[in-house]
């Protein structure tokens, strides 16, 4: 992660502690009733949070700048590093509805925040992403329930490409030499990405604060590109209000 980062990500980690305080504030205060048990069937329910996206799996072909030609689309690519990680943030909202007491659908909203940067040539982040989701819910304590959701995701991938000065031998060399190195123009997709859609899963655990408020935690995939072979999970925190 770039130095330049650490005051976002340490924004993120004041929210996330903020939520959790909020929400430890709100079980305290709440006066829930046992002898009336609520119904979740025809509940709407919004939600916010903070969400860590992990890029597995991305190739990065490394060329040298002063090979690069426009017109015809041709450079000389001297190395291609491969498997690379990336974790970006992002702050998600979330609308979604209970079909029945056990299971809901739902929609979500994604805008990321804070970028990572790929063998220091290459900025990437999640522009945006919407989800739709559908799946069960089952209770595991009083206070505690499961889900597992499954759906299909929309994304934009936002990229930056660095040039940078390195030692390279280039192929057919022996001897390495300085040269100016950047991402491929042409082998890699300007949105990083090959695709627009990907079949999606979800994991979460709902922690019940009172009969409105949720804490959830969560962990699934949003994107498995079928073009480049990327893979992007999530792991993120979300409170929940249910009305």
């Amino acid at each position: 992660m770039m130095c330049r980062q650490f005051p976002v990500t340490s924004l993120l980690f004041k929210s996330l502690i903020t939520i959790l305080f909020f929400s430890i504030a709100i079980q305290a205060s709440a006066q829930t009733d046992p002898s009336k048990p609520s119904s979740k069937e025809g509940k709407t329910y919004i939600s916010g949070g903070i969400v860590l996206n992990e890029f597995r799996s991305v190739s990065l072909p490394i060329v040298l700048s002063d090979s690069i030609d426009f017109e015809d689309r041709e450079e000389s690519i001297v190395i291609r590093e491969f498997p690379l990680t990336a974790q970006t943030y992002a702050l998600a909202v979330t609308y979604g509805t209970y079909i029945t007491e056990n299971f809901k659908t739902e929609i979500r909203f994604g805008k990321g925040v804070v970028d990572d940067t790929l063998d220091e040539i290459l900025d990437i982040n999640i522009n945006y992403y919407f989800n739709w989701y559908i799946g069960g819910t089952i209770p595991v304590t009083d206070n505690i329930s499961a889900y597992l959701l499954g759906g299909v995701s929309f994304y934009d991938a936002d990229m930056t490409r660095r040039e940078t000065i390195r030692d390279i031998t280039p192929p057919g060399e022996q001897i390495g030499q300085r040269s100016t190195i950047q991402p491929s123009r042409f082998s890699l997709d300007d949105d990083l990405f090959g695709t627009k859609f990907s079949m999606s899963w979800m994991l979460g655990l709902d922690y019940k604060l009172n009969d409105n408020w949720y804490l959830a935690f969560e962990y699934g995939r949003l994107i498995k590109d079928t073009d480049t072979n990327i893979k992007v999970y999530q792991a993120g925190s979300q409170l929940r209000y249910e009305f």
